[in-house]
C-alpha cells in the first residue's frame, strides 16, 4: 500500500463517519439539527485536509481554509435566529482529538514551509471555531435562569414603578393615595386650618 492510498483511507474515515450526522441534518429538532451541521463541517474540512496529501491537491487546502472560517460564523449566525445553540461535547471533543491527529501528520509529512503553515492555521482555525460554537449560545429564557427585574430609575420612590395605573404610583385605580400625595394633602390641610383661623380673627375684628 503506497502513502497515498494510507491517506485517502484515513480521509475516509470522517467521510464515513458523515452518514449518521447527515440523518441528523435532515432531520430532527431544529437546535440539533444545527449541532449536527456544526460537525459535519468539522468533519468535511478534516476529509479535505487528508485529500489533499492523498490526492496530492494542494487546491483542497484552501477550500479547507475557506471551510474552517465560514462554518463557525455561520453557525453562530443560524443560532442567532434559533435564540441559542445548545452545548455539544460531541463537536469540541471531535475537533480535539480529529485536528491534532490529522495536522500534526500532515506538517510532518510538509516538512518546513508554506504548506505546513497553512495546514496549521487551517487546524486551529477549526479548533477556535468547534470550541466556540461547541460551548453553545442559550438565552436566558432556554437556559431557565430568571431574567433581571426592571431597576427604578434614579428620581423614583421604592413605592413607585414608573408606569400609571401599576400598584405603588401615585395615584392607584382605586382611589388611593402613594405616600408623596399623603403628605402634601396634610399640608393643605393644615393651611387650609391656618386661613380658617385667619379668617374668624378677621370677621372678629371687623364686627368690634
Amino acid at each position: 500500500m503506497s502513502t497515498s492510498e494510507g491517506w485517502l483511507i484515513a480521509a475516509a474515515l470522517p467521510s464515513l463517519c458523515l452518514a449518521p450526522v447527515l440523518w441528523y441534518v435532515a432531520t430532527g429538532a431544529p437546535a440539533r439539527r444545527l449541532v449536527a451541521l456544526n460537525l459535519a463541517q468539522l468533519l468535511v474540512a478534516i476529509a479535505l485536509l487528508l485529500s489533499a496529501q492523498g490526492f496530492r491537491r494542494p487546491d483542497f487546502l484552501d477550500l479547507a481554509l475557506v471551510l474552517a472560517v465560514l462554518a463557525p460564523a455561520g453557525t453562530l449566525v443560524y443560532a442567532r435566529f434559533l435564540g441559542g445553540l445548545r452545548p455539544a461535547r460531541v463537536v469540541r471533543w471531535t475537533a480535539l482529538v480529529g485536528v491534532p491527529a490529522s495536522v500534526v501528520p500532515l506538517c510532518v509529512t510538509a516538512g518546513p514551509g508554506r504548506q505546513a503553515v497553512k495546514v496549521l492555521v487551517i487546524g486551529g482555525l477549526l479548533l477556535a471555531g468547534a470550541l466556540v460554537t461547541g460551548g453553545g449560545s442559550q438565552t436566558s429564557a432556554e437556559s431557565g435562569e430568571p431574567e433581571p427585574e426592571p431597576q427604578p430609575g434614579p428620581g423614583a420612590e421604592p413605592g413607585e414603578s414608573g408606569e400609571s395605573g401599576e400598584s405603588g404610583g401615585p395615584y392607584e385605580c382605586d382611589g388611593t393615595y402613594g405616600p408623596g400625595t399623603t403628605r402634601r394633602s396634610d399640608a393643605q390641610d393644615e393651611s387650609g386650618a391656618g386661613h380658617g383661623i385667619g379668617a374668624r380673627r378677621g370677621g372678629g375684628g371687623g364686627s368690634g
